[in-house]
């Protein structure tokens, strides 16, 4: 098996605590239909025996290149990764998860199709066993050829995590590199999505409906239900930069910016009460300030939103000024109401 100086596509996975999944990650990789392409590992100054893990797998097949480097964090794994390659598309395999065989020839080929320069598929959540983790899929509404910034949109609207993410997508390699995009390196959750609204920024992409990615979820990870890290937070860093930079689109503004302010509360909301539920609250409540400072410079946007009932806008527009207040009293109705509801009696 030869090993290309120039392969159609490069596929980037970040290493880092992944040394009892890797191997079943890189087997589905290179199990690939599609054939040339270069697998670029970046061992992230792994503890757990991982770099040596990589080395022996390069060892077995020549499209593998490992890089190793210090600990940084997976956007900064990401970037060596994207400096690193020479393929003229590029995708994202996290070093925990699974891949169909057909994922990047589907991908390939609807580019090639399409005539434009990003695709997507479907994808859904296993869990460390590899079975099904009955958690929603990551779909889209409607399949075929879309402006790629709507897929932020759909985000806004409905939650989907579709748009924002990297691993479902192949990219033209030249989205990132001729716009000067680079993950940022101070995001540790949502970094993969963090920059997209530039990656997307006149580009037309084809979404599939075909679940071609398989998510692992683990214990311990940060986004795992019933744990809270302040890491979290980042995601209201994210959809506030978002809201900010549609904000300022003459062409966008008046379509996306109510949806952003919408998604921007209900993110907030969550945190808050995941927060409370996993009793983090007292040790993280400073982490919330700024995001709270947003929160409470949108009450105009809240008071007007056309998304909203009157009663929404106005518990809104509370919370912001009230956060405690207003969830207490939120928890307290929740408990009255289930007390005394039919079922609740029976």
């Amino acid at each position: 098996m030869h090993q290309c100086d120039c392969p159609t596509l490069s596929i980037i996975t970040t290493v880092y605590r992944v040394r009892d999944y890797l191997p079943q990650t890189v087997a589905s990789i290179l199990n690939q239909t599609f054939t040339d392409f270069e697998l670029i590992l970046v061992e992230d100054g792994c503890p757990d025996g991982c770099g040596a893990l990589c080395d022996q797998l390069a060892q077995q097949d020549n499209r593998i290149r490992v890089i190793h480097k210090p600990n940084g964090g997976p956007a900064s794994a990401a970037n060596v990764g994207l400096r690193a390659a020479r393929g003229r598309y590029v995708g994202f395999v996290n070093g925990d998860d699974c891949v169909e065989p057909t994922l990047y020839e589907t991908l390939y080929q609807a580019l090639q199709d399409s005539g434009v320069r990003i695709a997507a598929c479907s994808g859904d959540c296993i869990d460390e066993d590899g079975k099904p983790a009955g958690l929603p899929d990551v779909t889209i509404r409607t399949p075929g050829v879309m402006d790629a910034q709507r897929l932020l949109l759909e985000a806004f609207q409905t939650g989907s995590f579709y748009g924002p993410l990297s691993w479902n997508k192949l990219f033209d390699i030249r989205t990132f590199r001729d716009k000067g995009v680079k993950y940022d390196e101070t995001m540790h959750f949502g970094d993969d999505a963090s920059v997209l609204h530039r990656v997307f920024e006149g580009e037309q992409v084809v979404c599939l409906s075909d679940v071609l990615y398989h998510y692992r979820m683990r214990r311990g990870q940060i986004t795992q239900a019933g744990q809270f890290s302040p890491r979290r937070l980042d995601d209201l860093k994210m959809y506030w930069n978002w809201l900010c930079y549609f904000s300022a689109q003459p062409q966008r503004a008046a379509e996306y910016r109510p949806w952003a302010v919408v998604r921007y509360y209900q993110l907030f909301y969550t945190l808050w009460h995941l927060a409370h539920e996993a009793g983090a609250m007292p040790g993280i409540r400073r982490d919330f300030t700024p995001a709270l400072k947003h929160l409470r410079s949108l009450w105009r946007d809240f008071l007007t939103n056309p998304h909203w009932s009157a009663p929404t806008r106005l518990r809104a527009v509370l919370f912001a000024f009230f956060p405690n207040v207003i969830y207490q009293a939120a928890c307290l109705w929740g408990r009255l109401v289930k007390c005394f509801s039919p079922t609740e009696r029976r």
